[in-house]
Parts: structure tokens; C-alpha cells; sequence
């Protein structure tokens, strides 16, 4: 039963790790640290750009999801978890430092939240294992409204990073899926 709870236990750290960062933002402005596609000077960005929130709203919009499309990876194991997590984090910023529009910063989770939205839908209808198949059709019903948020619909928010997070997660769910046990 334990091993159950420590992929929460982990997802809470990781959100509690944004929230020492919104706390650092209204002392020193850390969401410089976003990503700005295509520049040198913001290539860190890829790895702190997830933990970076515009503000309360916007990380208590991202954390549910994360805790809980996290902790349904991490049922295979931590190992899972991080794996996916770590490789999520460094694609799809990747992917949205090298294509996404200019002349802005991106930051949140929901590029990961995407990328770990794809991976259990794919995995899960690759993998052919009945929980995986239900853990991907419970993450359709609670989520399938996700696939609009990859379409431009506000100025300020980065369809970029939800766009390639969804490719990088159905991409690594399907590899996943691929590979022996």
C-alpha cells in the first residue's frame, strides 16, 4: 500500500518546490528564469520554467493535475515516475525553447502536464494491460478536455508547451510501451 503513496508524496515535494519559487518571485523576480524561445541567455529555462507560476491561480491550476497524472505513472514504480517526469521537463522545453513563438517567457507545469497526460493515454492503448487501458480511460474522461488547450486561444497562455508537451508524453508513452518489462 505504501508504494502507492510515495509517487504522491513525490508530486506534492515537486509542487511544494513551485511554491518556494512563487514565494522567491515576489522578493526576486525567478520568472526571468522562464523560457524565451531561441535565446542563449534563457536556455536554463528549460529546466525551471516548470516551476515557475505566474501566481497562486495558475499554480493551484496546474497542481491537481499534476499530483494526480503524476501519481498514476508512478504506480509502476518511482523509477517510472522520475523518468518520466525528468524526460518530460527537459523535451518538451526543449521543443518549446526551439519552436515556440518569440518575444515572450513561458513558464508552469502544463507542459509537463500534457506530456504526462499523452504518455498515459497511449500507454495505456499500447500496453493492452487492463489497468493501464483504465487508467488511460480515466485520464480521457477527467481530462480529454486537454486537447483543446494545445489550439491558440489566449495571448498569454503557451499552447506552445502544451502542444509539444502532448507529442513528447505520446511519444514516451508509446516507448515506454515498447520495452520489455
Amino acid at each position: 500500500m505504501q508504494r502507492y503513496f510515495k509517487p504522491l508524496k513525490h508530486s506534492v515535494i515537486i509542487i511544494l518546490l513551485c511554491v518556494v519559487f512563487l514565494l522567491l518571485n515576489i522578493i526576486f523576480p525567478v520568472n526571468r528564469l522562464g523560457i524565451a524561445p531561441r535565446e542563449m541567455s534563457h536556455f536554463s529555462g528549460i529546466f525551471f520554467s516548470p516551476f515557475l507560476h505566474v501566481d497562486w491561480m495558475h499554480l493551484l491550476a496546474n497542481s491537481l493535475p499534476f499530483i494526480v497524472l503524476s501519481s498514476l505513472i508512478g504506480l509502476h514504480s518511482l523509477t517510472r515516475f522520475w523518468l518520466v517526469f525528468c524526460l518530460s521537463v527537459v523535451s518538451s522545453g526543449l521543443l518549446v525553447w526551439l519552436f515556440a513563438r518569440g518575444g515572450t517567457i513561458h513558464i508552469g507545469m502544463s507542459g509537463v502536464i500534457y506530456a504526462m497526460w499523452g504518455y498515459l493515454i497511449v500507454y495505456g492503448f499500447k500496453q493492452r494491460q487492463f489497468r493501464d487501458i483504465l487508467i488511460s480511460i480515466l485520464v480521457l474522461f477527467l481530462y480529454g478536455g486537454l486537447v483543446f488547450g494545445v489550439l491558440p486561444q489566449e495571448a498569454n497562455v503557451s499552447y506552445e508547451s502544451h502542444f509539444f508537451g502532448a507529442l513528447v508524453g505520446c511519444f514516451l508513452g508509446y516507448f515506454f510501451a515498447k520495452r520489455p518489462q
